[in-house]
């Protein structure tokens, strides 16, 4: 008996839903990390039980933001300890500069009338204040309250309302910190633990309480992670409201812009995290410029001159502490006067900017929008008429996100703290009366405030270099769902994996030969 052949069936088979990326160990990417953690049983190996999208490891309550939250909570508190003499004494008198707690903040509280009425710098009858509209708007709301909690209590802080207008603030900027560290997180993607870079910088824990920089820092990484997840229309409000905090901000517009160009001029960035086209850079454009409208034109309404008066002074003013037309100046014992330092600072600033623009056009594969954002702020902090001590956080979260080596960001903030303390050790010989023997040489301050350029220099090159060769960019080679084109060859693209390794089944190769198997492009050590 012949039996029949047998029926073919064809199963349709469901594609499976794309699973979240897995969180990368830094233990088996970091060089360093890796080398410190043979002090405390090891790497993170083959078998450990990876996180789920949440950040959990099996019934853990302690996540990855949660564990980050903690960090930030104790950088916080340091934070306000490394204020705590000015708390104490107040912000007057060079002891501010010997303890390394000057703020403006508390300075604007008296010298820009905010003691007077809340509404001071919105009124031509006080001091002007020279900051963009939305710092405008927040130092006098805070101001507002400060004056209304004071009134509740019956005057109980007096003279010290000052004190409790810092406080608000810094509490407020405390919690824009932890919201530049969860959004530093999601966009760092399968590197969350990055974050910890921003959670835990010394940068941040001793520039939080100069000024308001922290906020645009925020509103610049919620972008970042926005644009990452495509959502134009909202990255360009965050920016919208971070350039009405900070001018450095707007500079994403020229990392988008170049990377527009490269999707027109050599079409090899669609399909990748980073493709920007018309239509995209239209949505960012046009909601930047709406939101930065709405937030603008009732300030000037209410006062144009008060409004302007941030873009003149940043128009008048010459050299500032601490920046390379500065150090020139002191150095010299006579420098350009304020119309050169302003043209000569454009134009160099202008120059860089191409340059970046050439890099992002030329590098063999499309370069990431972050390491793009990096490399033009960077060139405004070192080319700009002045460097403020707290503009150390702006570079904070970028490092994070395009360059996270643990030592060289351990380098750069050495050079950072380093000219921190140089510059208040400087402003205290200029503003107190000491012998030469007691006095800080100026010297010192000129080597700390060239070695702090240098440092952000040293980052610029290091991610000009993961450009240009992608196969040392450690966030790319760790991304399983990016293929590199094999050392040397130049091969232009970056092509997503359909091959994604599921949750939990990484492994570290930690022997000699210094690479790491996560992902699919290889890391060199």
């Amino acid at each position: 008996m012949t039996l029949p052949p047998p029926i073919k069936v064809e199963v349709m088979t469901r594609r499976p839903s794309p699973e979240p990326p897995a969180v990368v160990p830094l233990s088996t990417t970091d060089p360093l990390v890796r080398h410190l953690a043979d002090r405390w049983g090891g790497p993170a190996g083959e078998h450990l039980r990876a996180p789920d999208s949440t950040g959990r490891r099996g019934s853990s309550w302690w996540t990855i933001p949660r564990i980050l939250m903690l960090l930030t909570t104790v950088a916080i508190v340091l934070s306000v300890l490394s204020s705590q003499y000015c708390r104490l004494n107040g912000w007057g008198g060079v002891g501010v500069y010997h303890y390394g707690c000057y703020s403006d903040v508390a300075a604007l509280w008296g010298t820009r009338d905010f003691a007077q009425t809340p509404w001071a710098p919105f009124s031509e009858q006080h001091h002007t204040f020279e900051y963009p509209a939305l710092t405008m708007v927040f130092a006098s709301l805070v101001a507002a309250v400060t004056h209304a909690l004071d009134t509740l209590t019956g005057g109980y802080w007096g003279e010290r309302t000052g004190l409790l207008y810092w406080d608000l603030t810094f509490l407020l900027a405390a919690l824009a910190w932890m919201i530049l560290v969860l959004a530093t997180m999601k966009a760092a993607r399968h590197r969350p633990w990055d974050a910890v870079i921003v959670a835990v910088s010394p940068a941040i824990i001793f520039g939080i309480g100069i000024n308001w920089d922290i906020f645009p820092a925020a509103a610049l990484a919620l972008a970042v992670l926005f644009a990452q997840r495509r959502r134009w229309g909202l990255a360009g409000v965050m920016i919208g409201v971070g350039v009405s905090f900070k001018l450095y901000p707007l500079f994403m517009l020229g990392a988008l812009v170049t990377l527009a160009a490269r999707h027109y001029l050599r079409g090899d960035t669609e399909g990748t995290d980073d493709d920007v086209d018309l239509p995209a850079l239209g949505w960012f454009t046009g909601s930047m410029v709406l939101t930065w409208g709405v937030i603008n034109v009732p300030v000037m309404l209410i006062s144009f001159e008060s409004w302007a008066r941030f873009f003149e002074f940043s128009a008048e003013r010459g050299a500032g502490y601490s920046s390379i037309w500065h150090v020139w100046m002191t150095l010299g014992e006579t420098g350009p006067s304020a119309e050169t330092v302003s043209l000569w600072s454009f134009l160099l600033f202008a120059a860089a900017c191409v340059g970046v623009f050439a890099v992002g056009l030329s590098a063999p594969v499309p370069p990431r929008m972050v390491q793009l954002l990096l490399l033009i702020v960077a060139a405004f902090m070192v080319f700009n008429k002045v460097y403020s001590p707290q503009f150390m956080i702006w570079l904070v979260p970028l490092i994070a996100l395009a360059v996270p080596r643990v030592r060289d960001v351990v380098i750069w903030h050495a050079f950072q703290v380093l000219h921190f303390w140089a510059i208040w050790m400087h402003l205290a010989d200029i503003v107190g009366d000491y012998q030469p023997q007691h006095s800080f040489d100026p010297n010192l301050y000129v080597a700390a405030a060239i070695g702090h350029m240098a440092a952000t220099g040293y980052i610029c090159a290091i991610v000009v270099r993961d450009i240009y060769r992608p196969e040392h960019d450690v966030v790319r080679a760790t991304d399983p769902r990016t293929s590199l084109p094999p050392e040397g060859t130049g091969e232009a693209g970056s092509v997503p994996s359909t091959n994604t390794p599921p949750t939990g089944t990484r492994t570290a190769d930690t022997s000699s030969t210094g690479t790491s198997s996560a992902g699919t492009g290889k890391l060199r050590t």
